[in-house]
């Protein structure tokens, strides 16, 4: 089955580790071995290097030995500027959208910057076959991830356009570090804005178990009992006040040699409840916007994240009475 596949250059950047220039090419063919996604069944991975070598421009080239392999990236402003921009984008972009950016930042003709920028051998960009778009090497493709994640929450359909906040408040991932590549992808289908998740075969999700493992640690919690976070609000600020006037009243019982301590005991107890409640509706509110990514409602999604943001607020005033109790 199709997946994200990294072209031949791109194997041997990611061969190379920071800081190293040069490798022995027995070397880089035992790192690529080791990738078993990179080995071609009929060429194998001296095939990949010899192809790779004979590029131009290629990211490498032989060095004083034909057993040494030397990179052939130099230091410029472009590769820089180009980078930025990628990051700062957090989008892959093809080399005509690249250098109308880098123009607006120099005094390079177009002619100039077509000449020196050749990412082909910067290690810090990479491509994938079949997409002729430029990547940072530095993202992770998610794809395994997310197809885990709809299988095992009955996920049938995906809104690129809410991506960010699926990766971020549903899975737990900063979407600032991943890539998402349905498009070179069987398991996935593009319909305009939406991606349909297909199903693994006799409905098994065509993942390693390890990665189902690994989504699983941020998983969303199953639905918690529901619980309205106005009402919980409004508990809350009559508690304060209670909290408020038995601290008064304790400081008078005190001064008279009556005990006031049950009484915030009571109201310690409370609020404990009050925070549970808050939280526990925290949890419900992630499966709430499962199922409205899935119906691609992102207003409502909004309207979760900026109620989660409440119930945060609530919790924190709660706290700071409960360490004033703490306190008495």
């Amino acid at each position: 089955m199709r997946r994200p596949t990294y072209t031949p250059a791109s194997y041997i950047k990611k061969a190379f580790r920071p800081g190293e220039r040069s490798l022995p090419r027995s070397e880089i063919i035992d790192r690529l071995e080791q990738d078993v996604s990179a080995i071609d069944p009929i060429a194998g991975c001296e095939a990949i290097l010899e192809e790779v070598l004979q590029m131009s421009p290629s990211p490498i080239q032989a060095g004083r030995t034909e057993a040494i392999v030397e990179l052939t990236y130099k230091p410029h402003q472009v590769f820089d500027l180009a980078y930025r921009y990628l990051r700062e984008s957090h989008t892959a972009k093809t080399i005509e959208q690249i250098i109308p950016e880098i123009r607006k930042k120099t005094q390079l003709s177009w002619n100039q910057v077509v000449r020196l920028l050749e990412l082909e051998r910067d290690m810090r960009f990479i491509q994938y076959i079949e997409d002729k778009r430029w990547y940072l090497a530095e993202w992770k493709v998610v794809n395994d991830q997310v197809y885990a994640y709809a299988q095992n929450h009955d996920i049938a359909l995906l809104s690129l356009r809410g991506l960010t906040h699926f990766l971020e408040t549903i899975m737990g991932l900063p979407s600032k570090e991943y890539a998402f590549l349905p498009h070179l992808d069987d398991r996935f289908a593009i319909d305009g804005d939406t991606v349909r998740v297909q199903v693994g075969r006799d409905g098994e999700p065509v993942v390693e178990a390890s990665s189902i493992a690994a989504i699983e640690e941020g998983a969303v919690a199953a639905p918690a009992p529901v619980f309205v976070a106005e009402e919980v609000a409004a508990s809350v600020m009559t508690h304060t006040n209670e909290v408020q006037i038995n601290i008064e009243e304790e400081s008078e019982m005190n001064m008279n040699g009556t005990q006031g301590q049950p009484v915030l005991r009571e109201v310690d107890e409370l609020l404990k409840q009050a925070v549970q409640r808050l939280e526990a509706r925290n949890k419900q509110m992630g499966q709430e916007v499962v199922d409205n990514f899935q119906q691609s409602n992102l207003q409502a999604i909004e309207e979760l994240m900026q109620e989660k943001m409440r119930n945060e607020e609530i919790v924190m005033g709660i706290e700071q009475v409960l360490a004033t109790i703490e306190q008495q």
